[in-house]
């Protein structure tokens, strides 16, 4: 049983890439499986793979406008995939009817029923469907007639080969004291960076932003880059002074950014939207508890695992304060131990190897 995982390369994406690439190491130990690599936003590249994938197995890794053009080349891909070999769909992100799009009225017309088409199509052709979510289950259940027999929800597992530095030496060499609440990732404002600034002076510690200027996953930088110096600006229009902004072309590679991570005592996640699972399974990995804004990814996760606080009424100061403070802090750690325990990237690879031999 030979297996091709379609992805795009770390230089044109890096959240799918970066955990596909680290999964299929762990999973070559027990399928016969390859990545086979293609540019994200390009068309033509993608075309060029498919002569290529005479596999019995192709595992697509989706994300609704990763090759542009409103997921339209999809409506080709997909089908042709389908014919060649059995198709497993990887759903980074399932989008509800119910979602509402803000922007351009034509825009988000053709995203909201390109996307919905879209669902249907992966129904239509995919053998399987894996989802990180059940929340994400139920919507292509309930809203775009799934059977649930044909879905899988694999909770995205996390690392645990590399090196372990103590958070003393950590801080002393990233010149940190205190505790340290970390935001790291992309720049943008779905992240809400802001929400956490605008408590800073409420919060006991540094709060610490890392990420970098012109990041791969989001094309836009001039957004990017107002919305950066806008935090900036506000925090020295506000004379705050316990905010540390480290920017700079920083990758997802060992070791400075676990550094990052091992120095801190929290990551911050105050997402409006995403579900920023890279930037939570880093934390697990490094044993650093997560206060969050309450969605589904989060949510779920929190039913079975005490790694995380939720924040329900958007005072994050009040529970990073709280749950920096024993017992509440070492019961968190302990909830990264037992959620890494559990989903730990050999669990994950085991779990792989089944869904792939039922086929």
């Amino acid at each position: 049983m030979k297996i091709a995982l379609v992805i795009p390369s770390r230089e044109s994406e890096k959240a799918i890439s970066s955990y596909a690439i680290e999964i299929t190491k762990n999973i070559k130990q027990k399928v016969d499986i390859e990545n086979v690599f293609y540019e994200a936003g390009s068309v033509k590249s993608f075309f060029k793979i498919i002569p290529k994938l005479n596999h019995d197995i192709i595992h697509l890794h989706h994300e609704y406008n990763l090759l542009g053009l409103y997921g339209l080349p999809f409506f080709l891909i997909f089908p042709i995939l389908s014919f060649k070999s059995k198709l497993v769909t990887t759903m980074s992100t399932v989008l509800s009817q119910k979602e509402k799009f803000k922007g351009n009225p034509l825009k988000n017309f053709l995203r909201k029923y390109l996307y919905f088409f879209q669902n249907r199509l992966i129904n239509w052709t995919s053998d399987l469907v894996i989802v990180t979510m059940k929340s994400q289950k139920d919507i292509l259940i309930k809203e775009y007639g799934f059977k649930p027999e044909k879905i899988e929800v694999l909770t995205s597992g996390g690392p645990t080969n590399f090196n372990v530095i103590s958070k003393q030496k950590a801080k002393e060499e990233l010149k940190l004291s205190g505790p340290v609440y970390l935001i790291i990732g992309n720049m943008i404002q779905d992240h809400g960076i802001d929400i956490i600034l605008k408590q800073a002076k409420k919060i006991e510690g540094t709060i610490l932003i890392v990420g970098n200027p012109n990041p791969i996953n989001d094309r836009n930088r001039e957004r990017i880059q107002s919305y950066l110096e806008s935090n900036k600006n506000y925090v020295k229009e506000n004379n705050i002074k316990n905010v540390r902004f480290d920017i700079f072309d920083i990758t997802d590679k060992p070791p400075l950014w676990y550094k990052y991570f091992f120095a801190s005592d929290i990551v911050l996640q105050p997402y409006r939207k995403g579900i920023g699972s890279g930037i939570f399974l880093h934390a697990m990995a490094t044993k650093t508890p997560v206060v969050s804004n309450d969605t589904d990814f989060f949510r779920e996760i929190k039913e079975k695992f005490d790694c995380l606080k939720l924040v329900k009424d958007g005072n994050y100061a009040n529970i990073i304060n709280k749950s920096i403070k024993e017992p509440t802090y070492e019961k968190m750690i302990k909830g990264c131990e037992e959620y890494l325990k559990e989903n730990n990237w050999d669990k994950i690879s085991k779990k792989y190897k089944e869904i792939y031999s039922s086929l």
